[in-house]
């Protein structure tokens, strides 16, 4: 039985491989019958225009791809088959602001970038529509024939989504010699991507990967204690490189690589907006950054209104620690269910975590797919006949999945020296540095011990230069780090540092328990 249901599991999970939609071949002829593309079809030759009443919108074009940069909206819809990055980025992007990060990404060859896209035709912003409110579920945006509104998260608390994004100025003495150590170092598209060594240990990592989840299958118990481990090893050489087209310079690898994030870790489709296009962008601002609400009640950002009741004793530093448990949980099968059934996200009263317009709901469903068979496989297969084992085989991988993945991402941002109130900087660029820690790569550290803790975390312990050069792989991080530290210390930006994960660890936990101290009750 356990060998038929291991069968099943397999097919089942191929599902998201072999799913229509998912490939950027697909998306390269957009639109397809499984990507919602928010508005509906233009009339059929012809057809009719239809009336509209009073007040009914216009709805946007389906052949357009727009992106708001510099306040400007362009097409990018006949350049998108062209795009380095692939035509997938540029539409789960659709109808979005991306000036920060189309600066970020193009730090390198700015002038080329804004050169290619002066040529780029420009649509006027009544010709797209916006939401009636922020964060409108898919059902509402389609009604309206919307975009989904230039910011992944805006409007909180009733305050008026803001005309222009909320940035510090981008052009700076610091981007340009950051940009000049980038040129210098790494001539060719190629040489900053991943290196061989990288790609040794992710084939490495994709082998013990593979070995654990037959061994979790077939019910062994050691496989599932190494399990989140493995995968994770597998996920830190591959998700986050590809996710900001750092792995591969063929878009195509860097696409399939993402999904290697599910089953247990987060859903590709609801990580990428909230990452990309809102955490990278407005970092540790709880107005525009998702991150800072995943948690809630528990505060993790000075600027955080109080949730919790004025008379309430209970410190919600503790409610952060017992989601720490479950994040993953969340990440990869409750915020996609929160799209598929149009809920909001706990404590708010829109949903805080959407995928991108170009995501069917077809598509998110049988990407969720795998993550719910690993729920029910143990419940049907294991627990019947062994129920501390099934128990074990059931809750395990999202335990250890979570608290890996909470500590790798939450420590490097979820810290008091991070918070914006205490990172007021002169340009955008500063201001990324400021708001990440870094630690593991002090002056003292050995070079060793820097590029295994970088390996194992996904450089994360760079975030302040990963946050600055978003598009240099991570496998570069060690050899670049003393120039990108002389080049701060030059121009007066200080890096936030820790010694290791572990001292992190502790600073953030200090943090998240003080924010949330009691404020009345006993």
């Amino acid at each position: 039985r356990a060998s038929m249901a291991a069968i099943a599991f397999t097919m089942a999970s191929a599902c998201l491989v072999l799913l229509p939609g998912l490939s950027p071949r697909t998306h390269a002829r957009l639109p397809s019958s499984s990507l919602r593309m928010v508005a509906l079809a233009e009339p059929a030759a012809g057809a009719k225009p239809r009336s509209r009443g009073a007040g009914q919108r216009e709805r946007v074009s389906t052949t357009s791809l727009p992106l708001r940069i510099d306040g400007a909206w362009y097409d990018l819809s006949s350049y998108a088959d062209e795009h380095p990055g692939g035509r997938w980025l540029l539409e789960y992007a659709r109808g979005r602001d991306v000036t920060a990060l189309f600066h970020a990404i193009h730090m390198k060859n700015s002038k080329l970038a804004t050169a290619a896209l002066s040529r780029l035709p420009r649509l006027e912003s009544e010709s797209l529509p916006q939401p009636s409110r922020p964060c409108p579920f898919p059902s509402e945006q389609a009604s309206e024939g919307t975009l989904q509104g230039p910011y992944v998260l805006a409007g909180l608390d009733g305050k008026p989504v803001p005309e222009a994004p909320p940035l510090p100025p981008i052009e700076s003495e610091l981007r340009r010699d950051l940009a000049e150590m980038m040129r210098r170092e790494f001539p060719t598209p190629a040489s900053s991507k991943a290196s061989a060594a990288h790609w040794a240990r992710t084939i490495a990592a994709l082998v013990g990967t593979v070995a654990c989840w037959a061994g979790w299958v077939q019910g062994s118990a050691l496989a599932c204690l190494l399990l989140p481990f493995v995968h994770w090893v597998l996920i830190a050489h591959t998700v986050h490189e590809a996710t900001h087209g750092n792995l591969h310079t063929d878009p195509r690898i860097n696409f399939w690589a993402q999904f290697t994030s599910h089953p247990i870790c987060f859903n590709v489709f609801v990580w990428i907006p909230q990452h990309l296009l809102s955490h990278h962008q407005y970092t540790n601002d709880y107005e525009h950054d998702v991150d800072c609400h995943h948690f809630a009640p528990a505060l993790i950002s000075d600027a955080m209104p109080r949730m919790a009741s004025a008379e309430s004793s209970f410190n919600e530093g503790w409610t952060f620690v017992w989601k720490g448990f479950l994040t993953t949980l969340g990440t990869s099968i409750l915020q996609p269910l929160r799209t598929l059934r149009e809920k909001p996200t706990p404590n708010y009263d829109v949903n805080v975590t959407p995928v991108p317009a170009a995501v069917s709901k077809r598509t998110l469903w049988l990407s969720v797919l795998p993550s719910l068979l690993v729920l029910l496989y143990p419940l049907l297969v294991w627990l019947p006949q062994a129920p501390l084992l099934g128990l074990w085989l059931l809750v395990w991988p999202w335990v250890g999945m979570s608290l890996i993945f909470t500590t790798m991402t939450q420590v490097s941002h979820v810290q008091q020296s991070c918070q914006p109130t205490q990172a007021q900087s002169g340009c955008w660029t500063a201001r990324q540095i400021h708001a990440s820690l870094d630690y593991s790569l002090g002056a003292a550290t050995p070079m060793p011990e820097q590029q295994l803790v970088t390996a194992l975390a996904a450089g994360l312990n760079a975030q302040s230069l990963h946050h600055a050069m978003p598009t240099l792989s991570c496998a570069h991080f060690p050899r670049m780090y003393a120039e990108y530290r002389q080049i701060c210390e030059r121009h007066g930006v200080t890096i936030r540092h820790s010694e290791n994960v572990g001292t992190a660890v502790r600073e953030m936990l200090e943090y998240v328990f003080e924010n949330n101290r009691p404020v009345g009750g006993a």
